[in-house]
């Protein structure tokens, strides 16, 4: 970019990113509240849950890894897998990479969903997982079949979910000048903690 200064006066730049976490869990009566208990309003609902427009993980194309053994340093109960979900709590994760150009403007935003079930000190099941593009300018092309799309083995103490996408900023006077792979990975814990990683370049 700063060798083109003709190209830097017309397209976004793809180096500025920023990460927001939001999460709900859910109660035995269907209620979302946040992860110390509060009352969630429908309008913070409404950003945590992934929108109809999101594309949900298929199952065919899911790599599956290895159990985790990793826990978060509380006590852990013993845990029997069931045939089926039956109890524990559900907890959605939503993570999203905001792409910002140098004037600050909205590029992009990379959009990932995880829910999961915990209890007994254990990740109980995987539930829905999903992601989702939003905000995007006219220089953004998304391929759409995502690089990765992984969970690892449940039940265990510890469970991570990933998804990677590719992402191309072209103009057409230029073509396509950034290459970008953004990706979020969670990793969740039976007690409910969770802990974040990924990038949104």
């Amino acid at each position: 970019m700063k060798r083109e200064p003709e190209l830097a006066k017309i397209v976004v730049d793809p180096s500025r990113t920023e990460t927001t976490i939001e999460e709900a869990v859910i109660t035995d009566d269907g209620k979302a509240v946040s992860s110390d208990g509060k009352p969630l309003t429908p309008e913070q609902v409404a950003r945590i849950m992934p929108p109809t427009s999101a594309t949900p993980s298929n199952e065919a194309e899911e790599v599956i890894t290895p159990e985790e053994t990793e826990a978060d340093g509380a006590t852990l109960a013993t845990f029997a897998a069931t045939a089926g979900v039956k109890g524990g709590k559900w907890k959605m994760t939503h993570i999203t990479h905001t792409h910002r150009s140098y004037f600050g403007s909205v590029i992009f935003k990379y959009h990932t969903y995880a829910e999961f079930n915990y209890g007994s000190g254990k990740v109980r099941a995987w539930g829905s997982r999903y992601d989702d593009f939003s905000n995007e300018q006219d220089v953004v092309e998304v391929d759409n079949k995502r690089i990765t799309n992984a969970k690892s083995r449940v039940p265990a103490s510890s469970a991570t979910s990933k998804m990677k996408r590719k992402v191309q900023l072209c103009a057409v006077k230029y073509g396509c000048y950034a290459t970008l792979y953004p990706w979020a990975q969670v990793k969740v814990y039976g007690t409910g903690k969770t802990k974040y990683d990924g990038s949104g370049a």
